[in-house]
């Protein structure tokens, strides 16, 4: 039997990346298609970033920025 598996696709801006990793740890702003969030930004991977908001990490992937302003 030919049984198909499934594949994981992932879209990879190495810019937004690249940026991103380099206020790693920095309070931000960040506005995504639901709404904005304001925290330290704790962790940085290629698909996802977490942002720290009073004691609670908020994990936010990385398609779904719109844009980023660092405070």
């Amino acid at each position: 039997m030919n049984e198909q598996q499934p594949q994981l696709i992932s879209s990879v801006d190495p810019y937004v990346y690249k940026t991103l990793k380099s206020i790693e740890g920095e309070m931000i702003t960040v506005e995504t298609t639901k709404g904005s969030l304001r925290g330290k930004l704790q962790t940085v991977m290629p698909d996802h970033i977490v942002i720290q908001i009073n004691e609670t990490p908020f994990f936010v992937r990385i398609q779904q920025i719109v844009w980023v302003f660092p405070n």
